[in-house]
């Protein structure tokens, strides 16, 4: 957390913290003894954080006016080049996928894909020929606990999981921090794949959903366990991948020609996701607590 700004005992706070939420500036205002602080989760945002504080001071019934606002986000920095400095992990993430979606032409060259799938395999006659997982990890391949889920094998399957990555993932990166972010996205795919080969008994499995459902899961779960970081799940769209979350366990995605759906990796990324948020809020809270000590 970066330090911007110290109230007077005066000046109330309220519609500037409002105007930051609306500009989607991660923040939060500490009660100290010397007075109620400013302080800013990502750096880069300053220079918005110091212009909306110039306007706030001048008059806080200013922040309110639509052409300000306007004012505002074009002098801001929101275009996509600095989007994905601000979410480096982000960007690497979807880059390996799309380039594994290319080299593996979505999983049709299946020489390719026995290289980056939980077990590799072969076809002959007609039957796939696989490894436990056990004699996997005995050869030392322990990237294939990982590489799965950077696979894809449909152009909807790849854009649907990377808008959602995209959407969701650079915001949560900025709000708890890189390495917060990249142990999230770690422990749900490797967590998703292991769990969905051990209830499939199937190697050819892939994609980043069970990453989305356990970004979903940590993002929807933050401000409820920790009421000082925004929303960036409304109900609406929880209710919507519950509801998609439910006919993934139907034959509807097949007969719509999505193909089969890894259930146990969405479900178990989920569920990954909601528990690493539980720890990281008693984390932080610990700690808000150390620092407000200090």
């Amino acid at each position: 957390m970066y330090f911007v700004y110290r109230f007077d005992k005066t000046e109330d706070p309220q519609l500037l913290a409002n105007a930051l939420w609306h500009h989607k500036v991660a923040h939060q205002i500490v009660d100290k003894q010397e007075g109620r602080e400013l302080w800013l989760l990502d750096a880069s945002q300053q220079a918005t954080v110091q212009q909306l504080i110039l306007i706030w001071k001048e008059d806080p019934s200013l922040l309110q006016n639509s052409h300000v606002n306007k004012t505002v986000e074009r002098k801001s920095p929101t275009n996509l080049m600095t989007q994905a400095k601000q979410s480096p992990l982000t960007v690497i993430v979807l880059l390996i996928s799309f380039i594994l979606a290319v080299i593996t032409e979505l999983g049709a060259n299946l020489s390719l894909v026995s290289l980056f799938t939980i077990s590799p395999f072969n076809v002959s006659n007609g039957h796939i020929y696989f490894m436990n997982l056990s004699d996997v990890m005995a050869k030392g391949e322990f990237w294939r606990l990982l590489t799965p889920a950077f696979l894809h094998f449909s152009v909807v399957h790849i854009v649907f999981n990377g808008l959602w990555v995209w959407d969701i993932g650079r915001k949560l990166e900025v709000l708890v921090g890189k390495l917060v972010w990249l142990f999230t996205v770690l422990i749900t795919a490797i967590l998703s794949n292991v769990l969905q080969y051990y209830f499939s008994g199937y190697p050819i499995f892939g994609g980043l959903s069970g990453v989305v459902y356990g970004l979903i899961g940590f993002a929807w779960l933050l401000p409820i366990v920790r009421s000082h970081y925004p929303v960036l799940i409304s109900k609406g769209l929880m209710v919507f991948f519950m509801i998609w979350l439910g006919v993934g366990y139907t034959s509807l995605p097949e007969t719509l020609g999505l193909g089969s759906i890894a259930n146990t990796a969405h479900t178990i990324g989920l569920l990954s996701g909601l528990a690493l948020c539980v720890c990281f809020g008693l984390f932080d809270a610990f700690f808000g607590k150390q620092n407000k000590a200090d």
